[in-house]
C-alpha cells in the first residue's frame, strides 16, 4: 500500500473521464453543424481565383528569373494547399449536401494539385474512422523500435531525411508501400474496397493526367511547366506534410490498440497556432483540428473556429485538450519529424 500521505504511484492514479461523442457535440452551437454552399463556393472561387492568377503572371513574367520562380513556388504552393483544404471539405461530405457536386468540387479542387480524388477521400475517411489506433490508422504508419529496426537503413533515411516533407507526400500517393497506389485500380489500397471504388480511382486519375496536359498546353513546354509548376508543387506537398504530421505527432503522443476508442483517439490530435494570419486563410484546419477528427462529416471548415471553443469547453476542465504554439512549425516539423516520427516509444517519451 503506498504510504499516507503519498500519491499512488502514476498507473494507479485515476485516468480523466473520457466524455461520450454527445457530450462535446452538446456544447457546439447548432450553426456550425449547418452548411452553406454559397460559402463554400466562395472559399472555392477564391482560392482557386488566386491560384490561378499566381500562374498566369508566373507565365507570363517569371520565367528564366529564380528568384521571381522562387516567389511564385511559396506563394502558389501555399494556395495550392489552401485549395486543397476546400477538396477536402468535398472529401468529408461538409462542402455541400449534394454528393454529386461534392465530387464535382473535389475533383476540381484536386486534380489541378495531382491529387487522385476519389481514391485519396477513400483512405483519409480510414485515417478518419481510426485515427490513433495502432494499426488501423492510415497515412501515417505508427512504428515500435523494432518495427522501425526492421525497415533498415534506406526505408529509415527515407522517412526521417531532412527533405522529407517535401517528397512523402507525393511517395504516399504513388507508392504500394504505405497505403497503396492512390493511382492504380488494383492497389491493395482497395483490398476492402468495390468495384466502384476501382472505377472511381480510373476517373480521378483521368483528371490528374487531363489536368497536366492541360497545364503543358498552358506553359507552352513541359520545360516552362517544370519551371512553373513543379516547384510550387513541393512547397504545396511540403505545406501538407507538415500540417499533417503536426497535428497528430507531438512530444507525448499515445497510440492504442485494444483500448482504443473514437474518443480517446481524436483528443490526441493537436490543435496549434501558426500564427501570420496564417490559420484563417488555410480554413482553420490547424488550429481547429481537434473538432475536426470528433466531427469531420459534419462541420464545414468556416464554422470550426467556433466549433472549437465548444470543444475546448468540455475537453479542456478534463486534462484532454491539447493546443500548442506552433510560430516555429517551418522548423519544427523537420526537427520532430527528424527524431521522433512516427515512432510510438519516441513520442511517448518525446525525444
Amino acid at each position: 500500500a503506498a504510504a499516507a500521505g503519498k500519491p499512488p504511484p502514476r498507473q494507479a492514479q485515476q485516468q480523466p473521464r473520457m466524455p461520450p461523442l454527445s457530450e462535446i457535440k452538446a456544447a457546439i452551437p447548432a450553426e456550425c453543424f449547418k452548411k452553406s454552399l454559397p460559402t463554400a463556393l466562395f472559399y472555392m472561387a477564391r482560392d482557386l481565383g488566386l491560384l490561378g492568377g499566381s500562374f498566369y503572371l508566373a507565365r507570363a513574367y517569371a520565367l528564366g528569373n529564380p528568384l521571381l520562380l522562387l516567389v511564385h513556388a511559396l506563394v502558389s504552393g501555399f494556395l495550392m494547399w489552401c485549395a486543397f483544404v476546400v477538396g477536402h471539405d468535398c472529401g468529408h461530405g461538409t462542402f455541400s449536401d449534394s454528393a454529386l457536386l461534392n465530387a464535382v468540387c473535389g475533383h476540381v479542387c484536386h486534380a489541378p494539385l495531382l491529387v487522385p480524388f476519389w481514391p485519396w477521400a477513400f483512405s483519409h475517411r480510414l485515417h478518419h474512422q481510426y485515427h490513433n489506433h495502432r494499426v488501423k490508422d492510415r497515412s501515417y504508419p505508427w512504428f515500435d523500435e523494432d518495427e522501425w529496426a526492421a525497415l533498415g537503413p534506406l526505408k529509415r533515411g527515407a522517412l526521417k531525411s531532412i527533405a522529407a516533407p517535401f517528397y512523402l507526400f507525393p511517395a504516399y500517393l504513388f507508392m504500394e508501400a504505405f497505403d497503396g497506389c492512390h493511382f492504380w485500380p488494383f492497389s491493395h489500397l482497395y483490398s476492402e474496397g468495390a468495384t466502384s471504388d476501382r472505377v472511381k480511382c480510373v476517373a480521378s486519375t483521368a483528371t490528374v493526367v487531363g489536368f497536366a496536359v492541360l497545364a503543358k498546353e498552358a506553359c507552352g513546354s513541359w520545360g516552362a511547366f517544370a519551371q512553373v509548376y513543379l516547384p510550387a508543387y513541393f512547397v504545396f506537398a511540403w505545406w501538407l506534410f507538415t500540417v499533417t504530421y503536426l497535428q497528430h505527432h507531438d512530444k507525448g503522443t499515445k497510440v492504442y490498440d485494444e483500448d482504443w476508442t473514437f474518443v480517446k483517439g481524436a483528443t490526441e490530435t493537436i490543435d496549434r497556432t501558426y500564427g501570420l494570419g496564417i490559420d484563417k486563410f488555410h480554413h482553420h484546419i490547424t488550429d481547429g483540428h481537434v473538432a475536426h477528427h470528433l466531427f469531420s462529416r459534419q462541420i464545414p471548415h468556416y464554422h470550426l473556429e467556433k466549433a472549437t471553443a465548444g470543444v475546448r469547453s468540455v475537453l479542456e476542465p478534463l486534462g484532454l485538450y491539447k493546443q500548442r504554439d506552433t510560430r516555429d512549425f517551418f522548423v519544427r516539423v523537420f526537427v520532430y519529424n527528424s527524431t521522433m516520427g512516427s515512432r510510438i516509444e519516441r513520442l511517448a517519451k518525446g525525444a
